[in-house]
């Protein structure tokens, strides 16, 4: 398999692009950031694992994240890659799904390959203002980039009571303010996911890397690589100057096909 364009993209990644992956569009990561309480069920399992559990979603550097340690003893952190309603992640022979069903809600699906399965509903503690959820939300993004000095003190907002009129209005302007800078620290998505993409092989190029990112067959080690390197490329490609545009969309169109590759080579469907 040619290495050129993986390797520019692993180049990349080691400089901090953060990913292009943006949350679907009735969410920002702002509302999607935080930690999660709720119960789970267990079926087809031949051990099972808490009844109840705490779970964080994390964004580190522009890379989604959860650890699924809390659920039983050897389950993974997982890094996740979006989807049509939710986000998505595999590791060896653990396959995970997130949804949100409603504000500061999400749906947790986890599927072994045993068939062992696991579901809950969690929530993400609200201070009563939907303003202010997504200013934490995105406060805890904030804490987790390291590509920049945090904008806003998370600890100091997680201890203040949003009640005052007016709280709302300056909630939202702060959690404007946040998103922007992390956007510009390459720590948060456009709020378009298609800003700056001109060329449909690097839209293409997400698809593809979803797909391998599901796919069972493929060696761990090998799929987190190819998938983190697309997902830089694709950062790149969010990103890139007029002038520069045109080696990205080759790197897209080189690195697409790297991915296909993998998946022939390890049959995914």
């Amino acid at each position: 398999m040619a290495c050129s364009g993986m390797r520019a993209a692993i180049i990349m990644l080691g400089l901090g692009i953060g990913s292009a992956l943006a949350a679907p569009p009735s969410a920002t990561w702002g509302d999607w950031a935080g930690g999660y309480q709720g119960s789970l069920t267990w079926s087809s399992c031949t051990v099972a694992g808490a009844r109840s559990v705490t779970l964080a979603l994390d964004f580190v550097d522009g890379i989604a994240r959860i650890d699924l340690a809390s659920t039983r003893p050897g389950m993974p952190a997982l890094t996740l890659v979006e989807e049509a309603k939710g986000w998505s992640g595999r590791q060896g022979d653990v396959a995970v799904s997130l949804t949100r069903t409603k504000p500061n809600t999400l749906d947790l699906a986890v599927e072994l390959d045993s068939g062992c399965l696991v579901r809950g509903r969690l929530t993400r503690r609200s201070t009563g203002v939907a303003a202010c959820d997504q200013l934490i939300g995105w406060a805890r993004v904030d804490a987790k980039c390291t590509k920049h000095t945090p904008v806003e003190d998370l600890a100091k907002l997680l201890a203040t009571t949003w009640k005052k009129p007016g709280d709302a209005a300056r909630c939202a302007s702060r959690a404007a303010t946040l998103e922007h800078a992390l956007i510009d620290a390459g720590c948060a998505p456009h709020p378009d996911p298609k800003i700056g993409v001109r060329s449909p092989d690097c839209l293409d190029l997400a698809q593809v890397a979803a797909r391998l990112s599901r796919c069972a067959t493929v060696l761990p080690d090998l799929k987190t690589v190819a998938v983190s390197a697309a997902q830089a490329i694709i950062s790149a490609a969010l990103t890139a100057e007029r002038a520069t545009l045109p080696v990205v969309e080759q790197q897209c169109r080189d690195t697409r096909a790297e991915l296909i590759a993998i998946a022939t080579q390890f049959r995914c469907p």
